[in-house]
């Protein structure tokens, strides 16, 4: 399926290779994605709630404003993505791959993301609400304003990362690595004056 657009209709399945086509306000609510390759493709406020996602592979697609509600994303491949204001509220997320991209605004609120990586990754304003980021790898991401109250950070690698508007104070840091600018940050937000 090659430069096709769709707009609000249904799905229950798509092809295992999707190039540049476009879907606006979609439905593919329990829909079977597996092994689906997208490239170029934009999906713009579609419900995948229920889907089956499982070892699909995207690159450089979009899915702006989709909600993934307990959608199956297990072994994921997400590659220079853009995954603006998309929701992940109870699904599973287990073996995801991220490889850059932007997922400014999502909600992870309350997901487990052990050991997951976003290297480079722009999560400006992204919600991590009591979401385990235990051991998860934020070099070089952009965590500007980014929601990680009651997170779980313990051995999370924030070295790098830009973490402008973030309130330390009411982070729980348990062996988290930070950068030396990162270190006066959170000084400074505990009271502390640094010269």
């Amino acid at each position: 399926m090659k430069d096709q657009i769709y707009t609000t209709e249904t799905f229950s399945s798509l092809p295992e290779q999707i190039e540049r086509c476009t879907f606006t306000d979609c439905q593919f609510r329990g829909a079977d994605l597996q092994d689906v390759k997208t490239s170029g493709c934009v999906f713009e406020n579609c419900d995948f709630t229920g889907a089956r996602l499982n070892d699909s592979t995207h690159h450089t697609s979009a899915f702006l404003n989709c909600d993934f509600q307990m959608a199956n994303l297990w072994t994921v491949n997400f590659s220079y993505c853009k995954m603006t204001g998309s929701s992940f509220t109870e699904a599973i997320l287990t073996g995801m791959t991220i490889e850059e991209g932007d997922w400014s605004y999502v909600n992870l609120r309350l997901q487990s993301l052990g050991k997951q990586s976003f290297k480079n990754v722009r999560l400006l304003e992204a919600d991590f609400y009591e979401a385990d980021l235990s051991c998860a790898i934020f070099t070089g991401a952009d965590l500007t304003r980014a929601k990680l109250m009651k997170a779980i950070l313990k051995k999370t690698d924030l070295r790098g990362a830009v973490v402008d508007g973030i309130n330390f104070k009411d982070l729980t840091l348990q062996e988290t690595k930070l950068d030396w600018h990162q270190a006066i940050r959170v000084a400074e937000s505990h009271g502390a004056k640094v010269d």
